[in-house]
């Protein structure tokens, strides 16, 4: 009934990534296969992209802040394809194939698609699809300036340690013991050795 629709309470599942990367059911896959909205394409300007079934195929674009603040989710769909196919623009979409058996399969590492899609507004599901999305792709960003900022790091303490090798190797090289500074006792002598040169003079 319309009240029972009404009072029907959404939830959104994000993508559930199939096992090993196996797209294909069969002995070195997973048992069932995939299901068409958990696989994550991308398009080949970088684009998320995936099935759905009531939009179809669906871009995400990104978001644009209006002025009053809102986000409007920016989409492309393949849904009523006649019309996409007068009013919109030919898309390629990419599906990376990263398991040995549907590479073995399929005789590909990936699966790429030419599709037509238009903008168009999207289901429920996709719209928290794509904040989802936008999520990740957010996560990705930060992990990698992250691994960035380790490495950098990791390259000025290796640099230094070459700078204090390099420098400590340059001074024995030139008949010093040390290359370190000397303390005051070390540099002009203890009490006993300054009296011991007083009287041999």
């Amino acid at each position: 009934s319309t009240k029972n629709r009404e009072s029907k309470v959404h939830v959104f599942v994000p993508p559930s990534p199939p096992r090993d990367g196996c797209l294909l059911p069969g002995p070195a896959g997973q048992v069932d296969a995939f299901t068409s909205t958990s696989v994550r394409a991308r398009t080949a300007g970088g684009r998320p992209a995936w099935w759905c079934k009531v939009d179809k195929l669906v871009v995400f674009d990104g978001m644009d802040v209006q002025k009053d603040g809102s986000a409007k989710t920016l989409t492309r769909t393949s849904k009523g394809l006649s019309i996409a196919r007068r009013r919109g623009d030919t898309e390629t979409v990419v599906i990376p194939m990263n398991c040995a058996h549907c590479q073995e399969m399929l005789n590909r590492h990936e699966w790429k698609y030419d599709i037509q899609v238009c903008k168009r507004s999207v289901c429920w599901d996709c719209k928290e699809r794509c904040r989802w999305e936008l999520e990740q792709e957010a996560e990705e960003i930060m992990k990698s300036r992250d691994a960035a900022g380790e490495g950098n790091r990791d390259r000025a303490d290796s640099v230094l340690q070459d700078d204090d090798s390099g420098e400590e190797h340059l001074m024995r090289k030139m008949g010093l013991e040390e290359w370190r500074s000397k303390s005051p006792i070390e540099a002009v002598g203890g009490i006993e050795e300054r009296i011991e040169g007083v009287r041999a003079r």
